[in-house]
C-alpha cells in the first residue's frame, strides 16, 4: 500500500516540479512585468481561495481516488495554456492550476492516511510515511530540476518544454490512480455547504485544530511568497548585469533548495521521538524567521543563497511535521475539508502580499515573511501546552471532535 501509493504521488509531485522553476521565468520569457507576474501570481492563489476551498467538501463527499484523477486533468489543461502567449489564456492556467493544487495539498494526503487506518496500520507510523514522502520529493524535484533544465536547453532554451512533460507525467499519474486506486469517502452526509459549516463549526470549537491550522496558514503563507520572491531577491542587479554578471541558474539553485528540503525531512526523521511534536515545529519556525530575516539586512547574493538553502531544510522539516499533526487532530470525516479550509487565511495572506509586492523593496517583502513566522512560533508554544501523542488516536474515531485534545 505504501509503496503504491508513493510511486503514483512521487509521480504527479514531479509533474508540479517540473513547471516549478520556470513559471516566472515563462512569464518574463513573453514579454511580462513582475507587477504582470504578480498579477497572474494572484490568480493563482485567488483561485485556490475561492474554488480550491470547495475541493476538499468535493473529495470528502464524492471520493479522495475521484479528486485526484481531477487534479491530474485539471492541471494539464492548465499544463496546455502555456504554450499560449496570451495574457489571458495565461489567467485561465492560473485559474484551473490554482484549483489542482488545492486538491494535490488535500486529497492525496487524505486517501493515504484513511487507507492507512482503515487497513489497521499503528497511526503513530503515519509520520515515518511523511517523512518518506517529503524525502522521496525532494529527491523527485531535484531530478525534475535538472530535467526541466536539459528539455529547455533542447527545445532551443524554451522555458514552456517543461510544461509539456508535466502534462505527459499528469496522464500516467491519471491513469494508474484510475487503475490501481481503491475509493474511500469522508462523511457523505448532507450536502457540500453543509459538510464546510460542519467543518467551520469543528475548527471553532477546537482550540488544538484551529492552533494546528493557524500554524499552517502563517507558514505556507510566507512560504509561497517565498517562492515569488527568490527569484527577484536573487538576480543580479541592472548594474551587475551591465558589468557582465551571470544570469541565475535557476534550475541548479532549484535542486539545491530540494536537497535542503530533503535533508530536513530526513532531519525530522531522526528526532520526531525525542521531542513533542509542537516543540520540534516550534524550534523549525525559530529557524525559519533568522533564515527570512537575513535577506532584511544582506544584499549579498552568496548571504542570501545560504539563507534560502536554511530555509528550504525548515520546509522540509515541515511538511512531515504538519501532516503528523493533522493526521492526529483532524477527524477523518471532514479531514479533506479542514485541510482546504486552513489553506483559505493562506491564499488570502499570499494574494495580499503579491498584490502589494510591486509597491515594496525586496527587503519589505522579506520583513513581512519574518514577522509571519514570528507568529508561527507563539502558535506552535500554545500547542505544545497540550500536545497528544499520534499514538493516542483511536483507529475507528471518525467522529467529529474524536480528535481533539481536551
Amino acid at each position: 500500500f505504501q509503496r503504491n501509493f508513493l510511486a503514483i504521488y512521487l509521480i504527479m509531485m514531479a509533474a508540479d516540479w517540473l513547471q516549478g522553476p520556470y513559471v516566472y521565468r515563462l512569464y518574463s520569457y513573453y514579454g511580462f512585468s513582475r507587477q504582470d507576474n504578480g498579477v497572474l501570481f494572484i490568480v493563482g492563489f485567488g483561485s485556490s481561495l475561492v474554488f480550491g476551498t470547495w475541493s476538499g467538501p468535493l473529495a470528502d463527499r464524492y471520493g479522495r481516488k475521484l479528486c485526484c484523477i481531477l487534479y491530474g486533468i485539471t492541471y494539464i489543461l492548465s499544463c496546455l495554456t502555456k504554450f499560449v502567449n496570451d495574457y489571458n489564456v495565461l489567467m485561465i492556467g492560473r485559474l484551473l492550476g490554482g484549483f489542482a493544487t488545492s486538491i494535490l495539498w488535500s486529497a492525496f494526503e487524505s486517501w493515504m492516511v484513511s487507507e492507512h487506518v482503515s487497513r489497521g496500520f499503528d497511526p503513530s507510523l503515519i509520520g515515518g510515511t511523511f517523512s518518506l514522502m517529503i524525502t522521496l520529493n525532494g529527491i523527485v524535484a531535484i531530478t525534475s530540476g535538472f530535467l526541466a533544465e536539459y528539455v529547455v536547453a533542447y527545445f532551443g532554451d524554451h522555458p514552456v518544454a517543461p510544461f509539456g512533460l508535466s502534462a505527459l507525467f499528469l496522464a500516467v499519474g491519471s491513469v494508474l490512480i484510475f487503475v490501481q486506486w481503491t475509493e474511500n469517502y469522508g462523511d457523505r452526509s448532507g450536502d457540500m455547504v453543509q459538510k464546510m459549516k460542519e467543518s467551520f463549526r469543528i475548527v471553532k470549537e477546537d482550540r488544538s485544530i484551529f492552533l494546528v491550522g493557524f500554524q499552517q496558514a502563517v507558514f505556507e503563507g510566507a512560504m509561497y511568497t517565498f517562492v515569488f520572491m527568490w527569484s527577484p531577491a536573487l538576480e543580479p542587479s541592472a548594474d551587475d548585469a551591465a558589468n557582465g554578471a551571470p544570469p541565475i541558474p535557476y534550475g541548479i539553485i532549484f535542486g539545491c533548495f530540494m536537497v535542503a528540503c530533503s535533508l530536513g525531512s530526513t532531519i525530522f526523521g531522526l528526532t520526531e521521538k525525542l521531542a513533542p511534536m509542537p516543540v520540534i515545529m516550534r524550534s523549525v519556525f525559530m529557524l525559519a524567521t533568522a533564515s527570512m530575516a537575513i535577506p532584511i539586512v544582506s544584499e549579498s547574493r552568496a548571504v542570501r543563497m545560504a539563507a534560502f538553502v536554511l530555509f528550504e531544510g525548515c520546509v522540509g522539516m515541515f511538511w512531515p511535521s504538519i501532516g503528523t499533526l493533522r493526521s492526529v487532530y483532524l477527524p477523518e470525516s471532514h479531514r479533506a475539508t479542514i485541510i482546504n479550509l486552513f489553506r483559505i487565511p493562506l491564499n488570502i495572506i499570499v494574494c495580499l502580499v503579491l498584490y502589494f509586492q510591486g509597491g515594496m523593496t525586496v527587503s519589505t517583502v522579506f520583513i513581512i515573511c519574518t514577522s509571519f513566522h514570528v507568529v508561527a512560533v507563539l502558535a506552535a508554544a500554545q500547542l505544545a501546552k497540550g500536545y497528544k501523542d499520534p499514538s493516542q488516536v483511536r483507529k475507528d474515531d471518525t467522529s467529529p471532535t474524536a480528535a481533539s485534545h481536551h
